[in-house]
């Protein structure tokens, strides 16, 4: 079983540590170096499997996004019937 394997011009990517630096710069707060994988996860960020444990994340989509200083809000919690 052959793979196709094809060049790709690591200037243009960031791990997930840079990836989450450049977050935290443009949100002006500290990103977790975790959240650059969930963004991908919901496609925000076009990302790269390297391997079984790494990704890399595409530069341009990184530098656009800005994490909001504020969450949606919650759920109301539904009583149950006593």
């Amino acid at each position: 079983m052959s793979r196709k394997l094809t060049k790709i011009n690591l200037d243009e990517w960031y791990k997930a540590e840079e990836a989450a630096e450049r977050l935290s710069q443009n949100s002006g707060r500290p990103i977790d170096k975790a959240y650059p994988r969930t963004l991908a996860r919901y496609r925000k960020l076009k990302s790269l499997d390297i391997g079984a444990r790494g990704k890399l994340y595409w530069k341009a989509d990184v530098d656009a996004y800005v994490v909001a200083t504020k969450r949606g809000p919650k759920a109301k919690e539904v009583n149950p019937a006593a």
